[in-house]
């Protein structure tokens, strides 16, 4: 009776457990989750939306522990847990972040010596309709030595449908010294009144103050703390002037802009200006601190780590635009692509530089066109505020009272011919930038343009006579795709460790530039046709060989730490129960060792690229030969050799 009554109970709380589960269709997953990039297992509830697509609905809780898959003895941690509402964040948020490196130093009586350190993060958040809104604290930990010590925190600051209002300090404790970020933003996220930052910079412990006024940057003072001098002072005139006039209604032709913007504050200067650069280390700091705690929100911080929108904002001023100007706007950057394209083509154009002491005019071209290549390259800021059309948010005026070093009233071109140096100027005329800004730009960039295409036709018509048929051509665009793609290959040192990268870097200067740059020169000078063919055969030879020899250059040092492993042998200690490991046959090994050092370095400063085959059947000889006498007896070899060896005994000793 007893039994029937429990089993009728537990049917009851059973069917109860599955009604609400299955309430509004509500259900619960359990199992592997990626959670901003990050795999571990997460346990949320959902309701199935259109398609049948998961949206998140009810608590959330993610797990994620993981081993470091290159080094085993670190280990990340990270928990979170907080509530979705239709798929979007809601109340109350707990992350927690834990990186742990674990040092192994001995094991003794079956007990484990080590050391831990660790990195901890701690964020307690609040969301409204998936937006930071709340209050939030954020703390930063470290453990070292056997003790948690703060490293930096933010306590209790306030976002407001996403953006930080109202006062805010952060902590950051370096070195038994406390950096911080104190400030204060208006109820819109604008930062206003004064930001107060220390935190240092090289050996200097600076102080920064900066001045706001509603999200528009006045001026800032950095000053060496320690010794009390100031390092820089700027004041945005410009920017106190146009607030006054717009105070007194006195405005014409701007106007504060609706829009919202970063960190970075500017009216009317570039990124090479003085009143850019002074931001950098100050908005460094914030943006570190922004960084961490927006870490698990994607719409502020990407995958890659970086800050791609900010929850702090300062303000701009807007300069109104004529109908024309608007058109030069819109078609500028069009322009200036059609330029750039021409110029990058014939800069790279391997037939100009191989033929550019063929004449004075080819001379002059490539010249000019490596000139123009840099010059146009320092429009590129510029021009990109007319393609994003930010421009409008600029003043014109104060861009060019602080000048453009790339607007020049004459080119000045030196180029080589033979063993002289010439020198060509080119003149521009200069519009009025000052009163008429877009109109000046346009037509300074169309007269850059006319000056290129002719330059570019004389290069055409020198040109054609000289590549006078097509295998030539051929040929030469095979040499330049090869060497482009071999360089490529050789400069790539992704993966490489210190020995290879100065292995292939010295390779690559002695015989992709130094060796390869000879050939092309008698490439460039010879008059014959046929020999001319013969000598681009030569190069592209060259390149096939560094391209096939590239994998064996990296195979090197595997095989000489292969080799190393192989004339190691374990050493067990009856006396002290242990076991070690100890060179065996110390003597052979030496003199190989000497032999794959001389071997090695010989391969790094060879000139001629046909000698590198030669280098690497030395070396793979004496491999094979080493692999050979592991096992061999070689006690009567090991007596004849000592240190003071030649190379070249050594190698009639090992018969090589």
């Amino acid at each position: 009776m007893d039994l029937k009554f429990h089993l009728a109970r537990f049917s009851l709380i059973l069917l109860v457990a599955m009604i609400s589960l299955s309430v509004h269709g509500q259900q619960v997953y359990e199992g592997e989750y990626t959670f901003n990039g990050l795999k571990g297992e997460s346990v949320f509830q959902f309701v199935k939306g259109e398609g049948d697509a998961v949206i998140r609905q009810g608590e959330f809780k993610f797990n994620r522990r993981e081993k470091d898959r290159e080094d085993r003895t670190r280990i990340y941690k990270t928990l979170v847990d907080g509530f979705y509402e239709q798929d979007k964040k809601t109340g109350l948020w707990n992350y927690l972040d834990e990186k742990h490196y674990i040092e192994l130093n001995d094991v003794n009586n079956f007990r484990l010596d080590y050391n831990i350190s660790s990195e901890q993060i701690k964020l307690r958040a609040a969301y409204k309709n998936g937006v930071p809104d709340g209050r939030w604290t954020f703390e930063e930990n470290e453990y070292r030595s056997g003790r948690l010590s703060p490293k930096s925190q933010a306590d209790n600051f306030l976002f407001r449908e996403g953006d930080i209002v109202g006062k805010f300090q952060y902590k950051s404790f370096v070195n038994n010294r406390t950096h911080f970020i104190r400030g204060e933003l208006n109820r819109n996220g604008f930062m206003n009144g004064e930001w107060t930052f220390v935190y240092r910079e090289g050996d200097q412990l600076v102080s920064e103050i900066r001045n706001y006024e509603n999200g528009f940057l006045l001026g800032i003072v950095k000053r060496n703390l320690e010794s009390d001098e100031i390092l820089e002072e700027v004041v945005y005139y410009q920017t106190i002037k146009k607030l006054n006039q717009v105070n007194n209604r006195e405005n014409k032709g701007f106007r504060i802009a609706e829009d919202r913007f970063g960190l970075v504050f500017s009216d009317g200067f570039l990124t090479d200006s003085e009143q850019f650069k002074v931001q950098l280390s100050g908005n460094k700091f914030i943006t570190e601190f922004l960084t961490n705690i927006l870490r698990y929100d994607a719409q502020y911080v990407n995958q890659e780590g970086e800050l791609i929108d900010y929850p702090i904002h300062t303000k701009k001023f807007v300069f109104e635009l004529s109908r024309q100007e608007q058109r030069i706007v819109e078609d500028l950057p069009a322009e200036f692509d059609r330029l750039q394209n021409t110029v990058k083509n014939y800069a790279e154009r391997n037939s100009l530089r191989l033929n550019r002491q063929k004449s004075d005019t080819l001379a002059f071209a490539f010249s000019f066109f490596q000139f123009q290549s840099e010059k146009v390259s320092k429009f590129s800021e510029l021009i990109d505020l007319f393609r994003t059309k930010d421009i409008q948010y600029y003043d014109l005026g104060h861009l060019v009272e602080e000048g453009m070093s790339f607007l020049l009233e004459k080119d000045v071109i030196r180029y080589e011919i033979g063993d002289s140096i010439r020198i060509r100027e080119i003149d521009f005329r200069m519009g009025d930038f000052q009163g008429n800004f877009y109109t000046a730009l346009s037509d300074y960039i169309k007269q850059m343009s006319d000056r290129t295409l002719e330059v570019k036709a004389l290069v055409d018509g020198e040109l054609s006579k000289i590549e006078r048929d097509e295998d030539l051509r051929i040929i030469q665009n095979q040499i330049q795709e090869r060497k482009d793609k071999i360089e490529a290959i050789y400069l790539r040192e992704e993966g490489l460790d210190e020995r290879e990268r100065e292995l292939i870097a010295s390779i690559r200067s002695n015989i992709l530039n130094t060796e390869f740059g000879r050939l092309n020169e008698r490439f460039a000078k010879e008059e014959d046709f046929n020999i001319k063919k013969d000598q681009a055969k030569i190069m592209l030879d060259l390149l096939e060989e560094m391209e096939d020899r590239y994998p064996a250059f990296l195979d090197l040092f595997k095989k000489a730490d292969r080799m190393d492993q192989l004339y190691m042998e374990e050493i067990f200690n009856p006396f002290t129960y242990t076991r070690y490991d100890q060179r065996a046959k110390a003597r052979l090994y030496e003199s190989a060792e000497k032999l794959m050092e001389y071997y090695l370095d010989g391969l790094a400063k060879e000139q001629n690229y046909i000698e590198l085959k030669t280098w690497l059947n030395k070396i793979d000889k004496l491999l094979e030969r080493m692999g050979a006498l592991r096992e061999a007896d070689t006690r009567r070899l090991e007596r004849k050799i000592h240190r003071r060896l030649s190379v070249g005994k050594i190698e009639s000793l090992l018969e090589l």
